[in-house]
């Protein structure tokens, strides 16, 4: 366990970065993870679930169906207090999955998955909003690129064993 320490620990700031940017990513990359490599740990954890085929493929449809909502004009701040706390979950759910699959406490990777989800998304929310007004550039285009951020981020959170 002391050795997966740091890559846990970065696995877990990138899915809870990534669930700050788009809610369902970080749970759907979790995911993911736990079902293309089956961890023991999980068997008997209440978040055996997220190792779940039928789990995987529900969380990656809404996340695939978040990258087109996110575009509608209308769709309300990320920063609201309902669409934050969304986040935090989201974050929260990825980091405890991730940590309790690799042997950790999974309060720990909640904790850790919830706080960067918080902080990412003030930063993506304020960037974008930057991007937008002071650089002339259409939403929807920085929608796109963050949506490529987080996908790349994701990935390689979730690469290796």
């Amino acid at each position: 366990m002391k050795k997966a320490i740091l890559p846990t620990l970065l696995r877990v700031l990138g899915l809870g970065v990534v669930s700050g940017m788009r809610s369902a990513m970080g749970p759907a990359f979790a995911s993911q993870y736990v079902n293309r490599h089956p961890f023991p740990s999980l068997k008997r954890s209440p978040l055996m679930f997220m190792q779940q085929e039928k789990v995987m493929r529900g969380l990656q449809t809404v996340a695939a169906g978040e990258l087109v909502v996110d575009k509608v004009p209308g769709i309300g701040d990320r920063i609201a207090p309902s669409g934050l706390a969304g986040r935090a979950i989201a974050g929260g759910l990825a980091g405890a999955t991730v940590y309790e699959a690799k042997g950790g406490q999974a309060w720990k990777g909640a904790l850790i998955g919830a706080a960067a989800a918080v902080a990412a998304t003030y930063a993506f929310f304020y960037l974008r909003k930057y991007a937008r007004n002071k650089l002339d550039v259409k939403d929807s285009f920085v929608g796109g690129v963050e949506d490529a951020i987080a996908v790349g981020i994701a990935a390689g959170a979730t690469s290796g064993r």
